[in-house]
């Protein structure tokens, strides 16, 4: 499952490049309504969703929490934005079920960069059609309210 995870999640990246992220990552764990990110929190890191359902979040004024999104699920991807900009997550994220990832650091996109030329621009792009892909699902969120 680890393969076709990455495989959705970074569709730029060839079958050995992959193999590199795949092979530096590191497995974390999480039971079910363990958060896994705040908000404002800067991870220095992306997750890639193995295993499990997680839900974005943010919080209102009043405690109450807001669906940011539909769930995510394996070959999803979280902490986007945070690793690209370094601002912090912009959501927290909490796990639904019993969720296992792989995070994926900075230093290891970097080191994997030095060696491949061109993989940082497929990396990236990847990131950004997730990225557009949530937007898009964001704006019709707003647009047609359930």
């Amino acid at each position: 499952m680890s393969r076709v995870a990455y495989q959705r999640a970074f569709q730029e990246l060839t079958g050995a490049e992959i193999e590199m992220v795949m092979a530096g990552a590191l497995r974390l764990s999480y039971p079910s309504e363990d958060r896994i990110m705040r908000e404002g929190e800067d991870q220095n890191r992306i997750l890639v969703i193995l295993d499990g359902q997680v839900r974005v979040v943010r919080y209102a004024r009043d405690g109450r929490e807001m669906p940011l999104s539909d769930p995510l699920g394996p070959g999803d991807t979280v902490g986007e934005m945070s690793f690209i900009d370094g601002l912090g997550a912009s959501a927290t994220l909490i796990a639904t079920t019993d969720v296992a990832v792989d995070s994926i650091d900075r230093d290891l996109i970097a080191a994997i960069a030095a060696d491949r030329p061109g993989f940082q621009e497929r990396f990236y792009h990847s990131l950004l059609f997730t990225v557009i892909r949530r937007l898009r699902m964001l704006d019709h969120k707003v647009l047609f309210p359930a």
